[in-house]
């Protein structure tokens, strides 16, 4: 199976006080996922031919455990299934030698400038 693995320091910036998700000086929920998110589309952008990206479509995650201000993290995201444009990951938040989190991640591959025309 395909993986890829990040490491990323909690920094003030990603507490759940920060971003407004609870009253605690730890690593957020939100910004974990954003961290899940970047690890899968690091690994599936490898892959893709010019002028293909892909987008966040689903997100399915547990927080299991805290991890301080500081903390160095391990972010694993594990590619399990291709089906057509979408691809769904495994992905895993490990601190010191505990998990943290885990969860699925569903991206959808699409052309870069077909998607913006869309937005526009």
């Amino acid at each position: 199976m395909e993986f890829l693995e990040k490491k990323f320091t909690v920094k003030p910036e990603h507490s759940a006080v920060k971003v407004s998700s609870g009253a605690v000086d730890v690593l957020s929920t939100p910004c974990l996922i954003a961290f899940m998110e970047d690890v899968s589309f690091t690994l599936l952008q490898e892959k893709l031919g010019k002028g293909l990206t892909s987008v966040g479509y689903h997100v399915d995650v547990k927080h299991l455990a805290p991890a301080p201000i500081g903390a160095e993290i391990l972010v694993r995201s594990t590619i399990v299934k291709e089906e057509g444009k979408r691809v769904t990951f495994k992905v895993e938040a490990f601190y010191k030698d505990k998990k943290i989190a885990e969860g699925i991640h569903e991206r959808v591959i699409v052309n870069e400038d077909e998607f913006m025309k869309r937005v526009e």
